[in-house]
């Protein structure tokens, strides 16, 4: 993969890659536990990520979503099948494979700057220019007047915004995000979907991102995975053939958007059934809303 530098309409440095780069899963199962006490929590489950594309993931909450993402950044291995990057085997975690997680991993003995900085040292990569990238990224994500400040000093967003910068100094090929904007506030999450969107746009790293929230996924997808209950694997896939660069109040009152959106909560409301019934009383509340939602538009 290579990458060049650009600059945004705002006169930042973008890095720009050149030649994004693909994932495949190939037949995958996970099974946690031994012998006849093992659990598939994947099963059987293929699908690519391709290379420049933003893949998001969503289906029945518990259903598996969590460990493909470890398992496509190399902290979990197949049990069975092959995760592939560029036609090669994932066998560890690497920079090449990075994952934002659910809860901020940020490093409360470290600034900004430090934790932004941390992936660099730790692969003995720092020097002027990654010190200087990492000054550009601070600029990037809004964060520079804060380089100097601690996580327990930063609010929410701006928590998230410092790991994008953390993820973004070490050039990953793929970047995985698993609900990262989980537990912001409303006006903070849209803000942060709205930031995240446009770094893809500029940048053109191949992406998955996994969430729980249709509109979310509509608004910053190319394509949908749409996953099973538990275990998971891929039930349907969306294109979302929808125009670049997208504002979000335009693109979800869109014609497309809505019939997306219907399609993704038909097959969603049938996994959520098999789930509940199953006994993940998570699942309760999508079949709640998508009851509501029916009444409402019917």
């Amino acid at each position: 993969m290579s990458t060049q530098v650009d600059r945004g309409t705002d006169g930042a440095r973008i890095a720009r890659v050149t030649d994004p780069s693909s994932l495949e899963l190939r037949g995958v199962t996970k099974l946690f536990g031994e012998g006849p006490l093992a659990t598939p929590v994947v099963q059987d489950c293929s699908f690519t990520l391709e290379s420049g594309k933003l893949t998001a993931m969503i289906g029945p909450s518990g259903c598996g979503k969590s460990t493909i993402a470890f398992l496509v950044a190399g902290f979990e291995r197949p049990t069975r099948g092959e995760v592939l990057l560029d036609g090669q085997a994932v066998s560890q975690p690497s920079h090449e494979r990075l994952l934002i997680f659910q809860e901020t991993a940020l490093m409360p003995w470290l600034t900004t700057y430090e934790n932004v900085m941390f992936g660099p040292k730790m692969r003995r990569a720092a020097n002027k220019d990654t010190k200087r990238r990492a000054e550009e990224l601070l600029e990037r994500v809004g964060l520079r007047e804060f380089r100097d400040k601690y996580p327990l000093q930063l609010s929410g967003g701006m928590q998230r915004r410092a790991e994008l910068a953390r993820a973004l100094i070490n050039d990953p090929k793929v970047m995985v995000l698993d609900e990262p904007f989980r537990g912001l506030d409303a006006m903070t999450r849209v803000l942060m979907q709205e930031y995240y969107s446009a770094l893809f746009e500029e940048g053109g790293r191949t992406s998955l991102f996994i969430t729980t929230d249709i509109d979310e996924a509509i608004f910053l997808a190319d394509r949908l995975l749409i996953m099973t209950n538990l275990p998971a694997r891929v039930r349907e896939v969306i294109d979302v053939d929808l125009p670049r660069p997208r504002d979000k109040e335009e693109v979800l009152v869109s014609e497309r958007a809505n019939e997306i959106k219907e399609q993704a909560f038909d097959v969603l409301h049938e996994e959520a059934l098999k789930s509940f019934a199953g006994g993940n009383k998570a699942a309760a509340d999508f079949v709640e809303a998508y009851t509501r939602r029916q009444e409402t538009t019917d």
